[in-house]
């Protein structure tokens, strides 16, 4: 199996909630996804932690990619919560952030970060990065 083809299986029938107040990060992350031609089954958008969290109550997701600094709620406090419910403890989360002080990376992994990926981000990082963060989940 090549490398694409195993992202393309890798990524087969997921649902990924993007969650980043910046929609040109969102768009760019659904962009990427769908460059790799899987067929993922759903891609969700939520513009902060508190929307993310409504989404998440509704649907369950196979995997977070999802900005530190945001409004209302950021990524490490929707890291927090999602750990401590049982629905949501083991959906694997890629952290993305423009800010990658070394606290906030250290805080990021000990509340249950999968990997983390610093801003901007070209294809191959991303994708690998992604698959990392599944292939962990399937082991």
């Amino acid at each position: 199996m090549d490398y694409d083809q195993l992202i393309k299986a890798i990524l087969e029938h997921k649902t990924i909630l993007i969650i980043d107040d910046e929609q040109k990060i969102r768009e760019l992350v659904e962009q990427y996804l769908v460059k790799t031609e899987a067929e993922i089954r759903n891609i969700v958008h939520a513009s902060d932690g508190r929307e993310a969290m409504r989404k998440l109550a509704n649907q369950e997701f196979d995997l977070i990619i999802m900005d530190i600094v945001m409004p209302h709620k950021n990524g490490i406090e929707v890291l927090e919560e999602l750990k401590k419910k049982a629905s949501t403890k083991k959906i694997p989360v890629l952290m993305v952030s423009r800010k990658l002080e070394p606290d906030t990376v250290r805080e990021a992994i000990t509340t249950g970060a999968r990997h983390i990926l610093a801003k901007p981000f070209n294809y191959q990082l991303f994708v690998e990065r992604v698959c990392r963060c599944l292939e962990v989940q399937g082991s």
